[in-house]
This record gives structure tokens, sequence and C-alpha cells, in this order.
């Protein structure tokens, strides 16, 4: 990933795109923000070996239609905080099971435990990663980690992510969401996600009224 002041530029790697892009081919995609236009784009880039370049928008939409999206979305955050269950230290013994902090980077904190930045591109580097990761001796130490999510496994398989939040008075809260629950709600509401930006989005057909959009 390269960043830029409003864009986000996710690189692919020729060879994880052999069969997509022709090998002498460059293929990068462009998350813009649009600050100036009031219009956010994700659009493909294609550089050709002879350095000509070819724009191809995938999505666009008005900065003026995320508030109506987000309040259509509304009942989305609803069943995601239904999916909560409070976690108990006594239970997680009974049943065997371990955490482990800094497995999915999530936080600001933890991405740039894990990042370096090669050329304004930022990449995951291998060995910050596997420092970043703290299982912990004892299950007490939850209470120490600093607020945020945490991984839970029994028997090496993860079965689902934890979160620890600390309110004004300084009590401190462990709740957790099952793997098996948040792939269902995910499988629920993609779909109606993609549906609502389908629904929002500007359409191709209009393009050619904003002179930054390709078709």
């Amino acid at each position: 990933m390269a960043f830029g002041p409003d864009k986000v530029v996710f690189v692919i790697k020729r060879r994880a795109n052999v069969q997509a892009v022709e090998p002498d081919t460059e293929l990068h995609y462009t998350f813009h923000a649009g600050p100036d236009s009031g219009v956010i784009d994700l659009h493909e880039t294609k550089i050709s070996a002879d350095g000509q370049k070819h724009y191809r928008t995938l999505f666009a939409l008005q900065q003026s239609d995320i508030p109506p999206l987000l309040q259509q979305l509304t009942p989305m955050v609803t069943d995601l905080l239904g999916l909560l269950r409070p976690l108990r230290l006594g239970w997680m013994r009974h049943r065997g099971i371990s955490v482990a902090r800094g497995v999915e980077p999530i936080t600001d904190q933890d991405i740039a435990a894990v990042t370096k930045k090669r050329k304004h591109r930022l990449l995951i580097d291998p060995q910050l990663y596997r420092e970043n990761v703290y299982v912990p001796e004892f299950l007490e130490e939850i209470y120490e980690f600093p607020d945020g999510s945490f991984s839970l496994f029994r028997r090496q398989r993860k079965i689902g992510l934890g979160f620890k939040p600390t309110d004004p008075e300084g009590h401190v809260r462990l709740v957790w969401i099952k793997s098996h629950d948040l792939a269902r709600f995910a499988n629920h509401w993609q779909p109606k996600v993609l549906e609502a930006l389908r629904s929002a989005a500007i359409p191709p057909e209009r393009y050619s009224e904003y002179s930054f959009l390709r078709p």
C-alpha cells in the first residue's frame, strides 16, 4: 500500500496476478477520498510496457450521499453489538481457552508496530509481526492489555475475537464474539451492504459529468 494526503494506493504484485494481467503490465487500485471534488472513487490503473496508463473507474459515490447510506445500514451495527458475549476468566480456564494479542493488527498502534514504509509503500514486516504477537502466561494479564481486541484460541484453533474496553470510571469489561457468529453476520450483511452501495453509487452512464471518472 502507498499513502497520499487524500488517497490510498493498493499495488498488485505481478506474481499474484499473472493470469489476470500481461507480464509487462503493472496494476494498482486507488481509493481517492475526493476532498475537493466531493466524490469518493475507486479506480484501476494499468501501466503498459510503453508507459501508457489506462484508467477504469470501479466505484464512485458523492460524499453527500454517505449520511443517508449509513442511516440505511444502521441495523447492521445493532446486529453486530448483539453478537457480543460476556467473557469470564474462569470459563476460559475450564474450557482450555488461551488468548493472543496482535494476531489481527486492527488499531493504528498495532498497524504501526508491524509495518515499514518502503518507497512510500506500507508493508507488513514478518519479523515485526511476530514480535508484536503476545501470548500471556496467565489469563489475568488480559486486564493489563491496552484497550482493544485480542484473539481466542482453543486447541490451537481460533474460536473468536475478544475485546477489552475501559469505561470512564476505570472499570474493565471483557466481551467476545464467536468466529462462527461473525462469519454468519458477514454472510448475512455482505449482500445488503453491496446493494446499498450500488443504489447510492454514481451510475457509469453519468461518469461523463465528471472529468476524473473513466468508464
